[in-house]
């Protein structure tokens, strides 16, 4: 079986449905590298999971903790596949795993306070940091890595920073922490009695090395780690808002319950999306796999595309994820600028680097998206290069 064929994937769906950049946010001709959203179908599993429930006639208010069956499948899953210490009773099922940044940010940062970030990361980071009322401190990560300056990071804990934000593996960078650097935040986190989050969204889609998650029992016993992740990501579910947050204790669990104001019929995450959700954590591994193994695939082609482009240096490849992220070697050429002449000439949308989308050290770098079919990825690049000259001439006269 393969799921991953191009004819697979139903363009006249996404062209009305998939939006944040996608198919169905761009001109009719353009094609979207851009949001980190398979274009392929969910795991059948997760299909009849959701049919089932829908045939019953009843959609009723679900558990303010969450459905249990849930909790108990993201328990066993990291247990299963990260060897960590999660018990469902301190997991909070939430509405996508960027409301859980905020909810814990919210939780463990009072206003005024400061808490570190990566950079390069996502720009829901410094979001989540700011509606806290706290600051968000940006300390770049070292060359080719997704490690901190241990240096840096003990200077701002020594300045009163409460929490370091991690990225495992990072987005935009593709890559994992090792587990020694983690032992090393673990030390400094303990050392000031500081909160280390994890968001752990990307840990399923690694390819010649598992991730390390922060709840791994090999590492360090710290009972301030929490751990933000999802299903939008490995499982195609971005639609449904599917996440969660894992607490090292009950202590914490109930910080984080009181924040999210899931007591409250206001807040929380659907009872049909925790359905699906535990069809994919129970049924649909075997789906997962076989998405590695395509990725695997595409991103060889990507890179190999991305050394055929005058225009674009060849990043150290991605370690875990399905995104590419090229330096540009035009001088003086932003990220913006190089995205606009790429999609006014080529018809092809890309994510640019700067502050803005991933932290200030990422600008002169673009962000390439390869959770496609082989047919959209050659397209894309076979566009690129018919207009090179075309797409050189609109930088070098804006």
């Amino acid at each position: 079986m393969n799921s991953f064929k191009h004819e697979n994937i139903n363009f006249d769906f996404l062209r009305t449905h998939a939006f944040n950049y996608r198919w169905a946010a761009v001109d009719a001709d353009v094609i979207p590298l851009t949001a980190a959203d398979p274009d392929f179908p969910v795991a059948p599993a997760i299909r009849n999971a959701i049919h089932t429930c829908a045939d019953t006639g009843y959609f009723s208010y679900g558990a303010a903790h969450g459905e249990p069956v849930f909790k108990e499948a993201i328990a066993y899953w990291y247990h299963k596949n990260y060897h960590a210490t999660a018990k469902a009773e301190n997991i909070l099922p939430v509405n996508s795993a960027a409301h859980g940044l905020f909810i814990v940010a919210s939780s463990i940062l009072q206003h005024g306070e400061k808490a570190i970030i990566p950079d390069p990361v996502d720009f829901l980071f410094r979001k989540a940091v700011e509606a806290a009322g706290a600051t968000a401190i940006a300390l770049p990560l070292l060359k080719d890595s997704a490690n901190f300056d241990l240096d840096a990071v003990e200077k701002e804990l020594q300045n009163g920073a409460k929490a370091i934000f991690i990225c495992n593996p990072n987005n935009p960078l593709g890559k994992q922490i090792a587990p020694t650097h983690l032992n090393e935040l673990i030390s400094l986190a303990s050392k000031y009695n500081a909160w280390l989050v994890s968001d752990e969204i990307w840990s399923d889609l690694y390819y010649e090395t598992t991730c390390t998650s922060i709840l791994n029992q090999t590492l360090t016993a710290y009972d301030k780690k929490i751990v933000v992740s999802g299903l939008s990501k490995n499982f195609g579910l971005a639609g449904l808002r599917i996440g969660y947050i894992i607490c090292d204790n009950k202590t914490h669990y109930d910080i984080v319950f009181e924040k999210s104001a899931h007591a409250t019929t206001a807040f929380g995450i659907a009872t049909l999306s925790q359905i699906a959700g535990t069809a994919a954590l129970t049924q649909a591994e075997d789906w997962l796999i076989e998405f590695r193994a395509h990725l695997m695939q595409m991103r060889q082609i990507v890179f190999n595309r991305i050394q055929s482009i005058s225009f674009l240096a060849l990043p150290a490849a991605p370690e875990a994820t399905y995104l590419a992220f090229p330096k540009i070697t035009i001088p003086q050429c932003t990220s913006d600028k190089l995205i606009q002449a790429i999609l006014t000439n080529a018809r092809v949308a890309l994510v640019p680097g700067g502050k803005q989308w991933f932290e200030a050290h990422s600008e002169g770098s673009i962000r390439i998206c390869f959770s496609t079919s082989e047919n959209i990825i050659q397209e894309a690049f076979d566009r690129i290069q018919k207009v090179e000259a075309n797409i050189l001439d609109s930088i070098k006269n804006a």
